[in-house]
């Protein structure tokens, strides 16, 4: 016999974890499934911007774990190195095991049910809801929210996985390593370091946080993803970032997509979907916890009002549309158009600042 809640949501990260904190809070018997134990590894580089503190109800200063504010943001083009300063916290550097594990145990003592280790093997719509079956229970439910990533089970059953997306791949580590050997490798201790990829398909990074070292690169197409890690771990190295013998845990990838040429439908009679679930991660950046935890909030109150199906304006209202003229247009642009006007923006202290890091990444 199956359990019924009010909504189930699959997926425990950011968004799941704001969704069902929203919920519970409003009365809402809420389950959410995820396939992990927390804490588990969540590999990211992991800021957080001050617009998302506030969406999540939360003072940074009174936050119980890693919360470190930075001011100033350096992008590499070319092997030469240009700084922001805003003069103000521009956002925080998190450990994601650290904030999805506290987000997710604030949602459980707000009323809801969260069911860890169980993964989501089947959505199926049923007369008046949805069915979820685990490996352990199925559950029957009037709404259904995907908050389970790139490959989420709940967009997968809706069909809303195209393999015509704009996929994002990316390699990360992130390493205990202590914050007085990170203040010896690095002038920039404590803020991001972002180095454009030459041909400006992705970037990688290099960001410590207290203890913390994450390495990474992200980018769409082009150069192999573990050719362009090997080229970055390279020049990291080759600038004391990176000494031999400092070691790092593994490097791990994952993917998620961007809203370019075929955007995933939002919402549904019988769901909704979240953060990178509903590729929502902001374009040329890919920073998805501001997006994940925004999304997460607007299902949320639809939901509750009872009006899941108003749900995408809201996201339209939040986000802006997506106009696939424009979008056509720019891919009709020769490469050394678009990598020039890329380069520009990256060195241009006004273009960088405005509109690489405040536009792209939400800083500031």
């Amino acid at each position: 016999m199956g359990v019924s809640f009010d909504a189930v949501v699959v997926g425990g990260g950011p968004g799941g974890s704001t969704a069902a904190w929203r919920l519970a809070r409003a009365g809402v018997r809420v389950l959410v499934l995820d396939a992990a134990r927390f804490p588990r590894v969540k590999l990211c580089a992991g800021w957080v911007t001050p617009t998302v503190w506030r969406d999540l109800e939360l003072d940074p200063g009174a936050y119980p774990h890693t919360a470190q504010a930075f001011e100033s943001v350096s992008v590499a083009v070319d092997g030469t190195e240009h700084e922001t300063h805003f003069g103000r916290v521009a956002s925080y550097g998190i450990v994601r095991a650290e904030f999805d594990t506290f987000l997710l145990r604030r949602a459980e003592a707000a009323g809801a049910t969260v069911r860890e280790g169980q993964r989501v093997r089947g959505v199926h719509p049923v007369e008046g809801g949805v069915v979820v079956q685990t490996d352990e229970a199925t559950v029957t439910t009037p709404i259904v929210i995907g908050a389970g990533g790139h490959h989420c089970p709940v967009a997968r059953a809706f069909g809303e996985i195209s393999r015509h997306e704009d996929v994002v791949l990316t390699q990360e580590s992130e390493t205990r390593i202590g914050a007085a050997h990170l203040r010896a490798l690095t002038p920039n201790h404590g803020s991001p370091e972002l180095f454009a990829e030459p041909d400006f398909h992705g970037y990688g990074w290099y960001f410590t946080k207290g203890d913390f070292l994450n390495v990474g690169v992200g980018a769409i197409g082009g150069m192999p993803i573990g050719r362009r890690l090997e080229r970055l771990c390279a020049a990291l190295g080759a600038s004391g970032r990176l000494p031999a013998g400092l070691e790092l845990t593994p490097f791990r990838g994952h993917a998620y997509g961007v809203q370019r040429r075929q955007p995933r439908r939002l919402a549904g009679d019988r769901f909704l979907l979240v953060g990178d679930a509903a590729a929502l991660a902001r374009d040329f950046s890919g920073e998805g916890i501001g997006p994940a935890v925004r999304s997460a909030g607007l299902a949320a109150d639809a939901v509750v009002a009872g009006a899941h199906r108003t749900y995408p304006d809201r996201i339209a209202a939040a986000f802006g549309r997506r106009s696939p003229l424009l979008d056509g247009l720019l891919g009709l642009l020769p490469a050394r158009t678009i990598e020039t006007a890329a380069r520009l923006a990256c060195t241009h202290p006004w273009a960088r600042r405005r509109l690489v890091l405040q536009g792209a990444f939400g800083m500031g």
